[in-house]
C-alpha cells in the first residue's frame, strides 16, 4: 500500500481528470477487490466485470469522494464494491451447477483427498450464501480479504463491537449450516475474531 500522502496526492490529480491518476489508484487496489469480488462470487470473469464497474463507478463519484481519513478511499472502494457486488447476485439469482465429467475417476489418495477439500470448499460457498448480505460482507472482508476488526468497522460504518457481533452470529449461522448436529459455540471456534 503506499503512502497516504501518495494516495491523496492521485485522488486531487483523478479529480483533475489525469488518467495516469486513477491508474496508480487501479495498481493498488484492483487486486485487492478482485479477491474481495471472488470471494463473493465464485466466478473469476463476473469478479473482473465487477472490479470494473467498481471503477467506473469510483471514477464518476471521484468529485463527490470526501477524504477524511486515512482510509477513506479503501472504505469507499469496498462500500461501492459490496454494492455492485449485491447488484450483480440479485441480477444473476440462479442456482449453479457445478459440470462434472462422467468418466472422473477417483483412483489414488490424492485425488479423494482433492475431491473432499472441493466438496468441503462447495459446502462452505453454499452455507456463506445462506447469510444475511451484511454478514457476508463482514466475513468476506475479514476472511477472505485479510482485513481486521477496525478496518472493517470503517468501512461498513459501525463501531467494532458491532463487526464482532456480526462475526459471530454469521460464524454461529456457519457452524449450524455446516454441522447442525455438532454447532459449535463461535467463542469456543479458534479463528481470532478481533
Amino acid at each position: 500500500m503506499p503512502r497516504s500522502s501518495d494516495l491523496s496526492s492521485a485522488i486531487r490529480r483523478a479529480r483533475e481528470g489525469e488518467p495516469q491518476a486513477l491508474h496508480e489508484i487501479y495498481a493498488v487496489y484492483a487486486n485487492l477487490l478482485f479477491r474481495y469480488c471472488y470471494a463473493r462470487l465464485n466466478d473469476p470473469e463476473a469478479a473482473q466485470d465487477c472490479v470494473q464497474e467498481i471503477f467506473i463507478k469510483a471514477w464518476k463519484g471521484l468529485r463527490t469522494f470526501e477524504e477524511r481519513c486515512e482510509n477513506s478511499l479503501t472504505a469507499w472502494l469496498y462500500t461501492i464494491a459490496n454494492h455492485v457486488v449485491v447488484s450483480y447476485l440479485r441480477k444473476h439469482r440462479r442456482s449453479q451447477a457445478l459440470p462434472l465429467s462422467a468418466k472422473l475417476r477417483l483412483e489414488t489418495e490424492q485425488l479423494t483427498d482433492l475431491a473432499s477439500t472441493i466438496c468441503d470448499r462447495l459446502a462452505l460457498r453454499q452455507a456463506i450464501s445462506q447469510l444475511t448480505d451484511e454478514q457476508q460482507h463482514v466475513i468476506t472482508l475479514k476472511f477472505f480479504v485479510g482485513l481486521n476488526n477496525r478496518e472493517i468497522s470503517v468501512i461498513v460504518q459501525r463501531s467494532e463491537g458491532a463487526v464482532k457481533a456480526l462475526q459471530y452470529r454469521a460464524l454461529g449461522r456457519l457452524c449450524r449450516l455446516l454441522a447442525p448436529e455438532q454447532a459449535v459455540d463461535p467463542l469456543r471456534m479458534t479463528v481470532a475474531a478481533s
